[in-house]
């Protein structure tokens, strides 16, 4: 069964996990999702909400962005947050969201070769 690339990749960018999910691969989709979901939270919870902004950080908000959803929400839900301080955890919460949303290019990437026609099979000799 051929499933829409097209509809593949949109899924994988709105919800990590999504795309594998819809072309059958659900324990990859449930972990994909719990692992980047987390990672993109505690992130933002390390920033104290301040890292997800179009203002501040336009270029690493594009990153986040690929995120889908859960970057979405993050920006709505720490709009006007102040900028945290300088401080390490904060470096290493921004540096989690930038992760997770570059993840999830790999992730659509991967979605969208699997949910590809089938290929033709190598043949093991």
């Amino acid at each position: 069964m051929n499933k829409s690339p097209a509809l593949t990749v949109l899924l994988a960018w709105l919800l990590p996990g999504a795309g594998h999910w819809y072309i059958g691969q659900r324990w990859k989709a449930v972990v994909f999702c719990l692992l980047l979901v987390t990672m993109f939270a505690l992130g933002v919870a390390l920033t104290e909400g301040g890292g997800i902004d179009t203002g501040r950080h336009l270029y690493a908000f594009l990153l986040q962005a690929c995120g889908g959803i859960p970057a979405v929400v993050a920006l709505v839900l720490t709009a006007g947050s102040p900028e945290p301080p300088v401080s390490r955890l904060g470096d290493f919460g921004m540096l989690l969201t930038l992760v997770a949303g570059a993840l999830n290019v790999l992730l659509m990437a991967d979605a969208l070769y699997r949910s590809a026609p089938h290929r033709k099979e190598e043949v093991s000799g």
